[in-house]
């Protein structure tokens, strides 16, 4: 069997651990009955384990026993540059794993057993179940919604060939609180942007691109979000941090994308690459089924 899962560009500004959409850009694993072995290709090959403790392997582990399969994974996402990679890799573990024991599990179910994991959910959602979601805890247990197929904008993202991000690092540069006003703002800017993907409003999107909570304590990290914000193309809607960076995604006016894409292209410098992605509109999933 071969199975798919998509990139994820989570936050979207102001919906921190919230909200999320899966991209257009797969890694695939080939899983075959057969002797224990792990072939990897492709973004991260030469750093990435070939054994039980693959994140791949973990989450499959939770279904059916990986020692019974061959598996093969062609690596397309980048690592560490906050486009969802663990997410993606888990997602893979879970679709797979199901399928061999032959459970045919729910997204809520996969993504239930996939948040120990990952340790929260946005980019798991994306990844599992493609267009833009939600998520949200209820009674302890983590909860989706695909509120959208698509955004109402198109996704250019500036993703740095080097450097990288840890999310569990640069989550210790965030404050444990935050001021009154930073979050009256934050809750308006996030009720927008809801609404906006909801409705498909390019306007109000405009004016939820606003976030208080993770952005300005990120930005060190991320200096192509201060470089891209001073110098934004024409055509340019909002721009976000890409999950914790340092990628960034330049929000374009769809009908301005390929304007917006080439005038990155040739104001970013060669160690940055441009990536116009789609949303992804189906999550992980198995191919020819």
């Amino acid at each position: 069997m071969r199975v798919v899962a998509p990139a994820s560009t989570a936050n979207l500004g102001p919906g921190f651990d919230v909200a999320a959409a899966a991209l257009d850009l797969w890694n695939e694993v080939a899983v075959e009955e057969g002797s224990f072995v792990v072939e990897v290709e492709g973004e991260g090959a030469d750093e990435t384990p070939r054994d039980l403790t693959h994140l791949a392997l973990r989450a499959f582990g939770l279904y059916a026993s990986p020692e019974r399969y061959r598996f093969r994974f062609t690596n397309r996402i980048p690592f560490g540059r906050g486009l969802g990679s663990s997410a993606a890799a888990i997602a893979l573990g879970l679709v797979a794993g199901a399928a061999a024991a032959g459970r045919r599990a729910t997204p809520e179910e996969l993504l239930a057993a996939g948040k120990p994991l990952e340790g929260h959910c946005d980019n798991l959602a994306a990844s599992l179940l493609g267009g833009v979601c939600f998520t949200w805890q209820r009674n302890g247990s983590p909860r989706a919604q695909r509120v959208a197929a698509d955004m109402p904008v198109a996704a250019v993202l500036a993703v740095p060939l080097a450097g990288r991000t840890s999310t569990a690092e640069s989550r210790t540069a965030l404050p444990f609180t935050i001021r009154h006003d930073d979050a009256a703002v934050n809750a308006g800017a996030a009720a927008m942007l809801g609404a906006a993907i909801a409705s498909g409003d390019v306007g109000l999107l405009k004016d939820a691109f606003h976030d208080r909570l993770h952005e300005q304590y990120r930005a060190a990290g991320a200096p192509l979000l201060g470089e891209l914000r001073s110098h934004a193309p024409a055509g340019t809607v909002g721009i976000t941090l890409s999950g914790s960076g340092p990628a960034v995604v330049v929000w374009a006016d769809k009908r301005r994308a390929g304007e917006v894409a080439e005038a990155l292209r040739h104001s970013l410098s060669d160690d940055t690459n441009v990536l116009p992605l789609r949303v992804a509109e189906k999550g992980a999933h198995l191919v020819g089924v």
